[in-house]
């Protein structure tokens, strides 16, 4: 199991006792930040809810209330479960991507999980079923408690991972906790750690790739962060790398710099010829890998 990081918070949660555990509840976030930045803002002051346990895309995993003590994550003013409640039970939160960021409905079946952030979380619950003796039919959804759609993925059952498979797998009924092999995801955004700038994810590069040339200042990227290709939708604008990136007269390095550079600020690009972008303003061109897209 990975690393257990703290950020205890002193907010949004009563206390409580080791004994009082009998159920855990999975929930998702049901928004686009990772672990330790919703850990950080649960546990950062007044929010009227909590939960114990924040699980990421990469399989990291961020507590922030003490497990004996009660977190606030399945309170409400009526209830579908006969039993669970906050008192007796543990929060766990997942992270959740979605294909459409422009719009978050929580109704909307296009939220998944990420292949680590399941793996994670599995591998959580059953440390804590282990430490705390609690059978597998007492690891439910916030859907079972309240009936709120949430954990998304797991109320609709529509992607790739499933309740069913969850419960499986936490149960110890299946070899594997995750299919054998997954096709990889490619997200349109303007930078990998702005998630909420997404404007779609495919399983296709291609169709990622037609996606990001709509759109111009958006990249396409792997399951791994990493950028495998640009849109080259123009104009875009960028701003400097860095202080005083030359303005050459032409689009090569043998052309003479002007005797101007780019100051911090946006500028946009109206033509782009072996490597440098010309600027609007007419002053001259710019090497690219000098200046980002924004």
């Amino acid at each position: 199991m990975n690393k257990i990081n703290r950020m205890i918070s002193n907010y949004n949660y009563n206390p409580g006792s080791i004994s009082r555990i009998k159920y855990i509840v999975i929930h998702y976030v049901g928004a686009l930040g990772g672990a330790q930045e919703n850990c950080a803002y649960y546990g950062g002051g007044n929010r009227g809810a909590s939960a114990h346990y924040f699980v990421g895309f990469a399989g990291e995993i961020w507590q922030c209330v003490e497990d004996q003590n009660i977190a606030w994550h399945c309170g409400a003013s009526s209830y579908k479960h006969p039993e669970c409640r906050n008192a007796n039970s543990i929060g766990i939160e997942m992270c959740v991507r979605k294909k459409n960021a422009a719009r978050l409905g929580a109704t909307d079946k296009d939220w998944y999980f990420e292949n680590k952030t399941v793996q994670s979380t599995i591998e959580l619950t059953r440390y804590l079923m282990k430490k705390y003796n609690i059978p597998a039919d007492h690891v439910i959804r916030h859907y079972d408690v309240t009936g709120k759609i949430c954990p998304n993925p797991y109320v609709y059952n529509t992607g790739t991972y499933t309740w069913d498979a969850f419960k499986k797998a936490i149960s110890g009924q299946n070899g594997d906790i995750l299919p054998a092999t997954t096709k990889p995801w490619y997200r349109v955004r303007k930078t990998w750690k702005n998630a909420s700038s997404q404007i779609g994810a495919f399983q296709t590069l291609a169709k990622a790739k037609q996606c990001a040339d709509q759109h111009a200042g958006y990249h396409v990227y792997n399951d791994a962060g990493k950028k495998v290709y640009t849109s080259s939708k123009i104009p875009y604008k960028v701003r400097p790398k860095s202080n005083n990136v030359p303005i050459r007269t032409g689009p090569a390095k043998t052309y003479s710099a002007a005797r101007t550079f780019l100051q911090s600020g946006k500028y946009e690009i109206v033509e782009e010829k072996n490597g440098f972008g010309k600027l609007k303003s007419g002053s001259g061109w710019v090497y690219l890998k000098k200046v980002e897209r924004v």
